[in-house]
């Protein structure tokens, strides 16, 4: 097995470059430059944003994931903040732990209420955004307690509203985004200041406080803020578009998710369109992956979105088929959320919510989707093309 050497570069042996320039390709369609890729080079292949080795065999993928040998970096590149990651392992570790906590007491403690926040979407409801805003409505008291600063809870409705969850593409949204970012991150760090000089709850009453008590008392304001930001991002885009791509595929592929499971249908909705489609793992020691040679300082990346549509595993991969959850198989690595040491800490936490709300969306009523046609849009997770939901409730 062998990789491409760098960048808009011809591969050894006289393989033909890469069309149009690798680097351009990648920016504007990343999952159909690694489809390509895989075609082309095998599964296991240069990227050529930054040259990290690609990987998409499901024995290789594994084996990085898992890291038995000590060959990566063991602390997580999503506690990733400006100037440098909040580390050690062990306050990641916590930080996810107390989240995850939060996030299933709420679940379990008003599961209920779901039905009455897909009704507020209205009969007819504009995708993947009304899943952001159903998923975002029903954690909103887990999210930010009651009791915040009404200021801040606003902003955070608006960083929902205005699709800052997914970093829009073009100049003017960029630009847009990160003001509303920086908002935010001040007025969280003096939440975080003004809660530290209160007095300590007796148990976590939100995300906030979950951080809080999880973390080093000296860690800065402005990272736990960050901190925050990424758990609250992950916390509600990924859950309303599961949701979304489930409701998209079963219409494109004739599926009536009434008589499917939803946890099924989730399921199938994650391995075709996985929240982690891209696994990036820093290299520390010198070693061969596929047979390609890594050295300290460069990086791997284990491509779920690839090894979930490989069709020796998955028969008929690119169709949305949620009865292949039924049986025992065949089936081949399932890394929605990543894998190994790395594993989103709220995965559990998100499938179950994510089955909660589909089922509250397709149960009792007539599902009707126009739109979604086009290309997904990829700036971190996967985010589906904009579509209309016709939801007619049922004649009793």
């Amino acid at each position: 097995m062998t990789a491409v050497g760098g960048p808009d570069r011809a591969a050894p042996g006289g393989t033909r470059p890469w069309p149009g320039g690798a680097a351009r390709w990648y920016r504007r369609d990343p999952l159909g430059f690694v489809e390509h890729a895989a075609r082309e080079r095998g599964p296991v292949f240069r990227l050529p944003d930054d040259g990290s080795l690609c990987v998409a065999d499901p024995a290789q993928a594994l084996r990085v994931l898992h890291d038995e040998e000590g060959h990566y970096d063991d602390v997580s590149d999503f506690f990733h903040v400006r100037g440098g990651r909040l580390e050690p392992r062990e306050t990641q570790v916590a930080i996810g732990r107390a989240a995850r906590a939060t996030l299933r007491a709420h679940l379990a403690a008003h599961r209920e209420r779901l039905p009455a926040v897909v009704a507020e979407l209205g009969e007819v409801s504009e995708w993947p955004s009304a899943g952001r805003a159903a998923a975002y409505r029903f954690l909103a008291g887990a999210l930010l307690r009651p009791d915040s600063p009404p200021p801040l809870r606003e902003l955070m409705a608006q960083v929902v509203r205005n699709d800052v969850l997914i970093r829009p593409g073009g100049r003017l949204a960029s630009v847009l985004r990160r003001a509303l970012w920086a908002r935010v991150v001040r007025a969280l760090a003096g939440e975080v200041l003004a809660r530290r000089a209160g007095p300590r709850p007796d148990r976590p009453g939100d995300l906030l406080d979950a951080i809080l008590e999880a973390a080093p008392p000296g860690t800065p304001a402005a990272q736990l803020a960050q901190v925050y930001l990424l758990l609250f991002r992950t916390s509600v885009a990924p859950v309303g578009h599961v949701v979304a791509w489930a409701l998209l595929a079963a219409a494109t592929d004739g599926v009536d998710l009434a008589a499917v499971p939803a946890e099924s249908a989730v399921r199938e909705s994650l391995r075709l369109w996985p929240v982690a489609w891209l696994m990036g793992r820093p290299v520390l020691r010198a070693h061969q992956v596929g047979g390609v040679r890594l050295e300290p300082g460069e990086s791997v990346s284990v491509c779920a979105y690839l090894l979930h549509r490989d069709e020796r595993h998955w028969p008929q991969p690119t169709r949305f088929r949620p009865g292949r959850w039924d049986g025992p198989g065949p089936r081949g690595p399932w890394l929605p959320f990543g894998g190994g040491p790395f594993t989103c800490a709220g995965a559990v936490v998100a499938r179950n919510l994510a089955c909660d709300l589909l089922s509250a969306v397709t149960d009792g009523a007539r599902l009707e989707v126009r739109g979604g046609r086009g290309r997904p849009h990829v700036a971190g997770i996967i985010t589906p093309p904009p579509f209309q939901l016709r939801r007619t409730p049922h004649r009793t």
